[in-house]
């Protein structure tokens, strides 16, 4: 089988030069001379300066907002200082897939993080195989690839139990929580996280315990429980230290306070998100969230001001194409149908030159209904039934948005 072939596979499913088709065919660059490098156990021949040159110009060539350039402009002047491909050149290739991850490309994802575990050595690199293994398992599970993730999971946990690494095999068992979770066995998913919720309280593995709290908000989520949700959030996050973790349990605390009803606190999520994330694609979701509760709450300047931010910034295909459809959905709920649907022909355009059928099709929903001035409206929730703890998160997080725009 052809090295890569979800790349080819992906590539001949797009519009030739559209963004997304540079921002894969980039990626495929950097895919096969990362091979290249492997192949060769050493550095590419120096006087090759032709292919390099080729990737470079592929990257170049992706979008600028698109996060997809920044990290495979690391992946290659990691490979070009180090000349081989080693435990940071590693590092590197990991992020690039889990900026594929976050915009649901899991396929490519998968691919990537499989290269990584096929380079790591587990009597060298032990927790980077078990890392590597763990995000294949992760982003095939979000695919649909239950045999592929099994084996990943099942791989990383060898490795993780043959070097005594408990912290691993913890994290292995929140990945295979969350698999039962995705088939939608919630009580098997459970009784596994709470289980590792309890080993890693007792040996005091503040990450993992971290990272089956907010697997444990999400199945809270998945019940309707959105006030255990938030709770369990607000756990994970004050025990979560690395920042892009940060943010990730931060969003999902944040749609966590929408759904109980609390959208103040939702703001304040999104805009401590705004005003901390390092992250210029974290920054771009939080503002287009903030977008949307101004919607909910009627703010229609509000809404205008943030539409108008976003439409400056230089977003990449997957966020400007659902950046366009919420945009239209607001104009609609504000009355202003005929800029609606030029909105709606604008998101339903780029969707479909770069492929993200999902807008596309919600884009063609909308538009029906903007056609006929049809009404949508969302019944919040009251606050009667929230319980004290969460209302205390929802200040806490308040404090810490003002906290963070005072500085």
């Amino acid at each position: 089988m052809i090295r890569h072939q979800v790349y080819f596979d992906t590539l001949g499913s797009l519009r030739e030069d559209s963004a997304s088709w540079r921002a894969v065919f980039a990626g495929l660059s950097v895919m096969r001379l990362i091979d290249a490098y492997t192949d060769n156990s050493a550095s590419v021949d120096p006087a090759n300066w032709a292919q390099l040159h080729s990737v470079r110009s592929a990257i170049e060539d992706v979008s600028v907002g698109d996060p997809i350039r920044g990290v495979l402009s690391s992946v290659l002047e990691e490979t070009i200082a180090r000349g081989t491909i080693d435990e940071i050149v590693c590092r590197s290739l990991l992020a690039y897939g889990r900026a594929l991850d976050y915009e649901a490309s899991w396929s490519l994802a998968t691919d990537v993080f499989q290269t990584v575990a096929k380079i790591a050595r587990p009597e060298k690199t032990a927790k980077l195989a078990v890392e590597a293994n763990i995000a294949v398992g992760a982003a095939a599970r979000r695919n649909g690839d239950w045999e592929t993730s099994a084996r990943a999971y099942s791989q990383a946990a060898y490795i993780a139990d043959t070097m005594g690494d408990r912290q691993g095999v913890l994290t292995v068992q929140v990945g295979i929580a969350n698999t039962y979770m995705a088939k939608g066995n919630l009580p098997q998913s459970q009784s596994i996280l709470d289980d590792v919720i309890t080993q890693a309280t007792d040996l005091h593995m503040e990450d993992v315990q971290a990272l089956a709290l907010h697997s444990r908000s999400a199945l809270a989520q998945r019940r309707g429980e959105h006030v255990e949700s938030v709770r369990l959030a607000y756990a994970a996050l004050r025990l979560t230290k690395n920042q892009a973790a940060r943010d990730s349990v931060l969003a999902d605390l944040a749609a966590a306070f929408e759904d109980a009803g609390l959208r103040p606190a939702s703001r304040d999520a999104n805009l401590l998100l705004v005003a901390t994330t390092q992250s210029k694609f974290v920054r771009w979701q939080a503002t287009i969230n903030l977008m949307e509760l101004a919607v909910r709450d009627h703010l229609e300047q509000a809404f205008d001001t943030y539409a108008q931010e976003l439409r400056r910034e230089p977003l990449g295909p997957w966020l400007k194409s659902h950046f366009l459809l919420f945009y239209a959905e607001g104009l609609e709920t504000f009355g202003r149908y005929e800029a609606a649907e030029e909105v709606l022909s604008q998101a339903k355009a780029f969707a479909e030159a770069n492929q993200i059928f999902a807008v596309s099709f919600k884009a063609d929903e909308v538009l029906d209904a903007v056609r006929s001035k049809a009404r949508h409206h969302t019944v919040a929730q009251g606050l009667s039934q929230v319980s004290h703890d969460v209302l205390a998160a929802a200040h806490d997080i308040s404090e810490l948005r003002k906290a963070a725009v005072a500085s």
